[in-house]
């Protein structure tokens, strides 16, 4: 991360208030756009949280500083390689400016204490709002690799910055779907509204004698008559005899490439296309 502490260029301010009305802080969404300059109202008494689609590739700030020794206008907390940053006003009248660079385009940010500061800031892609048929063209591999990342520190993220996650819907079902000599728990569920996703956090029990071999990229959801295959998966495919392991995959929109909008509270089973040793495949138990 690359952050450069400098002074703003002059321009006209308003009048701007002293103090902050302790209320609950907006969650916003915006569709992306590098030709907008969004302007971000935030406060000193929580941190506001911004979160991207992916990795971002750089900061670049003014009147900001990653280091509390560092003294500027406003607080920028940020771990390169994460989706998300959060920023604090540190002075009553704090203004600051952020270039976010995000697959090689620049976005521009403006912060300024205000009464109604945001809590959270979640950008999307425009393309992901349901405005395309295609789901082809909302979930791409790249962004599809971000919603499984967000799911699985999912934990960690809601206790450090809550306001993150504020956004994602989460289940915990533990609905069970019994094979032969295995099972398969959904332990979570998140969904990511704008993209139509479900991500799914599974436990593969093995009873039997033998390893369960499966293709995890070929899982599956069932809702009713319904099947939803995976768009994404990450799992071992292997489970050994007598243990357990953790797998996702992620569902997204219909098979015809429209919207599902499925809920987190439907009931779920899960399709797992099993492999024999020699490699032929087994249709589900």
């Amino acid at each position: 991360m690359v952050i450069r502490s400098h002074s703003l260029l002059s321009i006209g301010l308003g009048s701007l208030l002293a103090s902050v009305v302790l209320a609950a802080p907006a969650v916003k969404q915006f569709p992306l756009d590098e030709r907008v300059v969004y302007e971000i109202p935030i406060s000193g008494e929580a941190p506001t949280t911004l979160m991207f689609p992916s990795a971002l590739t750089a900061i670049e700030g003014a009147n900001v500083s990653a280091s509390p020794e560092m003294p500027a206008p406003v607080l920028l907390a940020y771990t390169p390689g994460r989706t998300f940053f959060s920023v604090r006003a540190l002075e009553p009248n704090a203004r600051a400016a952020v270039n976010v660079v995000w697959k090689n385009k620049t976005y521009v940010l403006r912060f300024a204490v205000g009464a109604e500061p945001y809590g959270s800031v979640t950008f999307y892609e425009d393309e992901l709002a349901g405005r395309s048929a295609k789901v082809n063209r909302r979930a791409t591999p790249e962004v599809l690799l971000g919603l499984l990342d967000r799911a699985k520190s999912f934990a960690l993220v809601a206790t450090q910055y809550p306001e993150a996650v504020q956004q994602i819907e989460r289940a915990t079902p533990g609905s069970v779907t019994y094979y032969r000599d295995f099972r398969v728990t959904v332990e979570e569920v998140f969904r990511f509204d704008p993209e139509d996703t479900l991500v799914f956090r599974l436990r593969f029990e093995n009873i039997g004698e033998n390893e369960v071999i499966y293709q995890p990229q070929r899982l599956a959801a069932r809702v009713g008559q319904n099947v939803y295959h995976a768009s994404i998966s990450d799992a071992s495919g292997i489970v050994p005899p007598k243990a357990s392991t953790t797998g996702f995959f992620a569902v997204s929109g219909t098979p015809r490439g429209g919207r599902a909008n499925l809920s987190v509270k439907n009931h779920f089973s899960v399709v797992v296309p099993r492999v024999e040793r020699d490699a032929k495949l087994v249709t589900p138990q």
